[in-house]
């Protein structure tokens, strides 16, 4: 299974050597996506969003590789040919905005759209497909794994009101570089998180570039 792989992993980079950076990392993350406490609805995803993005995505100080990569680089002598794959497979992970285009009624998986690339993706992951709907924006993780696609365990759900801002937004950093497309992302969950927060006010008041919340 794709958690026993990702446990490894995790396990690996959350003691020891690494304990002070992860200290460090998660500052940097939670001031980019907005400060989360154990009382907030969304702290365990937050969590899990962020590591996701410790282990994938930011380079290990003096390594210049993420921690998934560094991993790969480090075992591979002592891996056989199928982990090897796998980990492989897990660096090509893809962190987006997606949007739920079909979810399958007779089979296990979601059909979704990246928003900043508008590739299509067929995601198999029958553990989690009830708690998506037709329409869904959200901000998550897909991994390859054994020749299928499955979702990481960090999502960011917005609400469907907001749409046509969040998709007005991604079309204007569409076609730049991939760092403008992961500020736009933190942006989004720092709305959504504020959202949570302040139910009382108007989402269109938070989400906006220029919001006073």
């Amino acid at each position: 299974m794709f958690e026993t792989y990702y446990e490894k992993l995790t396990e690996f980079f959350t003691v020891g050597d690494y304990y002070q950076d992860i200290y460090n990392a998660k500052q940097e993350f939670f001031e980019k996506s907005g400060i989360v406490y154990e009382e907030d609805p969304e702290y365990e995803t937050r969590m899990c969003l962020f590591m996701d993005w410790y282990l994938f995505e930011r380079d290990l100080p003096g390594v210049d590789l993420p921690p998934a990569k560094l991993y790969l680089r480090t075992h591979r002598s002592q891996m056989d040919e199928e982990t090897i794959k796998v980990y492989s497979d897990m660096t090509e992970s893809v962190h987006s905005v997606y949007k739920v285009k079909w979810k399958r009624f007779f089979s296990k998986g979601l059909i979704v759209e990246d928003l900043f690339t508008r590739k299509i993706y067929s995601v198999n992951d029958p553990k989690i497909k009830q708690s998506f709907s037709w329409g869904d924006i959200f901000e998550g993780r897909v991994i390859p794994f054994k020749g299928q696609l499955e979702f990481s365990r960090g999502f960011c759900f917005h609400p469907s009101e907001m749409r046509g801002f969040i998709m007005g937004e991604i079309k204007k950093v569409r076609f730049q570089d991939k760092t403008k497309h992961t500020k736009l992302i933190f942006q989004l969950s720092n709305m959504k998180l504020k959202h949570s927060r302040y139910n009382h006010i108007d989402v269109t008041h938070i989400y906006r570039l220029d919001s006073k919340f």
